[in-house]
């Protein structure tokens, strides 16, 4: 059997550390070695880590930088270490459940043009109930064994890379120096290879989410630096609608929102209440709002105003040529461009052309 290299930068939070690297222990039954790199933590973290090394049930590589070099290079560390088949690169703040490697290996090994995969998890929106636990949560998702969810994005929390993803890649980009957005930077650069990028749903990895990033300073202009590195490297990520208000052809339908959500922005389709959902693929920015068939237009108008200003469309696309004209007069208001009976060569053009103007 193939082995999978986990690789977890490190850097203090000893507590968060020990109850993550338990929880592969006890969840992770497929070969794997932890790759561990410490940032140059306390003197407690540091001792921990090289406990690891002594763990019967564990295989470890402990790697220890004298400073805190960053998220990114450390992950890099990693991969110069690892040659197997299989990446995952896992923040030391996230929680394994039963079976998680075991279901992400099974997907990418079931879809040869899976490049890069997550498992479900709070950070992309599943989340257990009120008094429910990690792993009760957990359990109920098994049912959607090898099912996916197509990403526009996959997020660095933990990531599971196939080797061919890397052998054509190479190394994450070190410019966007601590993290943010460098997860997103190497999905694009391995989108543009034709790799797909996805959700195993089955699996599931709870996040405590920026437990280590919390602790450094400038946090927020590290966040904004790197965002105008990657829009300018490959545009911002637009916001579309679609107002479906009867049963037009649904082939054409389906066509536009894939293309939209493949070229890494979100529609969200407006379906009067009815009208069979006509998009056939399962796209994490492919969105269904459900509207009521009385004044239909009337509440698609006021949700559009109604993101004015937060989560602003960007381009509004009808095949109602009356309703079309009232979104186009209605253009100082919401701000957005309006397309009636959409080619779809036109709207790749307009979303790149509108994508770098930010």
């Amino acid at each position: 059997m193939d082995r999978c290299d986990i690789i977890m930068p490190v850097w203090n939070q000893l507590e968060v550390t020990k109850r993550c690297v338990d929880s592969i222990v006890k969840n992770t039954n497929y070969p794997y070695k932890l790759i561990a790199i410490d940032n140059g933590s306390d003197a407690k973290t540091e001792e921990y880590l090289k406990g690891l090394r002594f763990r019967a049930d564990l295989n470890t590589l402990i790697i220890r930088n004298k400073e805190n070099i960053g998220f990114i290079k450390a992950v890099n560390q990693g991969i110069r270490q690892s040659g197997a088949p299989y990446v995952c690169i896992m923040n030391n703040d996230t929680i394994a459940t039963d079976n998680w490697l075991e279901e992400m290996i099974s997907v990418m090994e079931t879809c040869p043009d899976i490049g890069l995969l997550n498992p479900s998890s709070n950070t992309s929106g599943q989340f257990p109930e009120t008094k429910e636990s990690i792993d009760e949560y957990a359990s109920k998702l098994k049912r959607f064994k090898d099912e996916i969810q197509e990403l526009y994005t996959c997020r660095g929390f933990c990531m599971l890379v196939r080797r061919s993803v890397l052998d054509a890649l190479g190394l994450i980009d070190e410019i966007y120096h601590f993290g943010y957005f460098d997860d997103t930077d190497y999905c694009k650069r391995a989108q543009e290879k034709g790799f797909r990028t996805v959700r195993a749903k089955a699996a599931y990895v709870y996040h405590l989410e920026n437990t280590s990033f919390k602790e450094m300073k400038h946090n927020k202009t590290l966040f904004e630096n790197n965002e105008r590195i990657f829009f300018k490297k490959w545009g911002m990520p637009l916001r579309c609608a679609y107002f479906i208000d009867k049963q037009y052809p649904q082939e054409k339908i389906d066509d536009l929102a894939t293309t939209v959500a493949r070229n890494g922005h979100q529609i969200l389709i407006f379906l009067k209440k009815g009208i069979p959902w006509p998009v056939k693929l399962d796209h994490f920015d492919i969105r269904k709002i459900d509207l009521s068939s009385i004044f239909f237009g009337t509440v698609s108008i006021y949700k559009i105003l109604k993101r004015r200003k937060k989560k602003k469309l960007h381009i509004l696309l009808t095949e109602n040529k009356l309703f079309g004209k009232i979104l186009t007069l209605m253009k100082p208001l919401h701000g957005a461009d309006v397309i009636v009976n959409a080619d779809k060569k036109y709207l790749i053009e307009l979303l790149n052309k509108k994508s770098k103007c930010f």
